[in-house]
């Protein structure tokens, strides 16, 4: 097992994870040239003297720091030479400062890197979207030393097995804990909000409107829980049969308790208690705090209250994704996750059989809130 963590910049995380077998943390400065994938409101500031120190005692441990320069556009400034000049000129920095690789999303930055450095190693991001193995060949083609695939991905097992042709080639990453709705549309938009608002100049903005959306799905049909692509620590060896050892966990925005917890969880293989204590689930811990913020609805409370047993799961529960093609088939006749949802998931010790939860529509008159002025 090789994990790939997300780090806070606290030097007592390093200490913390080192005895687990995290081979690389990743992060970045809040705001930056190109941005990245997290909102810069939700990440710890750190100037280079931090970061470089908390790099350095990586590096003492034997573990390896990929920069996150995942932004999901650049809107158009690849055209700009003064901007190609100022992105060579950052790569060199981050260079110096000991980065040892880069996780990026676009083609653009992967070839610019490589064109610079190709002894560095570079991460293809989840925000590249990978759905097929095409888009595979296409990136190792451009140099990747590591594709992450999107979290859709990780209950496609015809296409989990088909990538393990590429072992030799490419280094193969999955997500572990990020909570996104399975075939989400809200997911573009958040790509693109995250990154324009953790690059500098971009927007002003405290909180992510998407996940309003997505907190409405899953207030509306708490299966949406059970339905997202997260990967259970009991179910790791599933994938690791397949050919899979190394595992991303997300969390970078997260307190080193809770980054701590995930990673041993993870390691151990196994989790005792709420499923959503080791998965990211904003919909549930922020969505209601902004509500409260904003004068909102109070209707997503009730996600606060949610408890996933991940004892009760039934032990060859992925087992049925295996042999049921998801994308061509709707969750409405389906019903498998709806299934397990009554089996593992309570509201305030509730089964959801005994739940009376009215549908609601997403405030979208509160967005404009969630700007600078708001």
């Amino acid at each position: 097992m090789r994990l790939v963590v997300g780090t806070n910049f606290d030097d007592n995380l390093i200490e913390r994870i080192r005895e687990f077998p995290v081979t690389h943390i990743f992060g970045s400065h809040t705001k930056t040239l190109t941005g990245h994938g997290r909102a810069s409101f939700v990440l710890p500031n750190v100037d280079d003297e931090r970061f470089k120190d908390h790099l350095d005692l990586a590096h003492e441990r034997g573990i390896k720091f990929l920069y996150t320069m995942n932004t999901a556009t650049l809107n158009g400034k690849e055209y700009s030479e003064t901007f190609v000049r100022k992105l060579s000129a950052e790569i060199e920095r981050l260079v110096k400062l000991g980065v040892d690789g880069f996780i990026v999303a676009l083609p653009f930055l992967l070839k610019i890197i490589k064109s610079e450095h190709p002894e560095l190693e570079v991460s293809i991001s989840s925000y590249a979207r990978i759905y097929n193995l095409r888009e595979v060949e296409n990136f190792i083609e451009l140099g990747a030393n590591t594709i992450i695939l999107h979290e859709d991905d990780n209950r496609n097992f015809k296409l989990l097995r088909s990538l393990q042709r590429f072992r030799k080639e490419v280094d193969l990453e999955l997500i572990t804990n990020n909570s996104c709705l399975w075939g989400c549309i809200y997911r573009r938009t958040h790509d693109l909000v995250s990154s324009l608002s953790s690059v500098e100049g971009g927007i002003n903005a405290w909180f992510e409107y998407p996940i309003l959306f997505c907190a409405t799905d899953v207030r509306n049909d708490l299966a949406n829980i059970i339905r997202m692509r997260w990967i259970r620590p009991e179910d790791l060896d599933f994938y690791e049969r397949l050919g899979y050892d190394r595992f991303k966990i997300a969390g970078r925005n997260k307190k080193t308790d809770w980054i701590v917890r995930a990673v041993k969880a993870y390691s151990k293989r196994s989790y005792e208690g709420n499923l959503l204590d080791v998965l990211s689930y904003p919909q549930g811990r922020a969505v209601p705090k902004v509500m409260e913020k904003v004068n909102g609805s109070k209707d997503y409370e009730v996600l606060k209250e949610v408890i996933v047993n991940n004892k009760r799961f039934p032990s060859k529960w992925l087992n049925f994704f295996d042999y049921n093609n998801c994308e061509e088939r709707s969750c409405s006749e389906c019903k498998y996750c709806d299934i397990i949802a009554r089996e593992v998931i309570t509201v305030n010790g509730k089964d959801l059989n005994s739940l009376d939860l009215k549908r609601i529509q997403v405030p979208i008159e509160l967005i404009q809130r969630f700007g600078g002025d708001g």
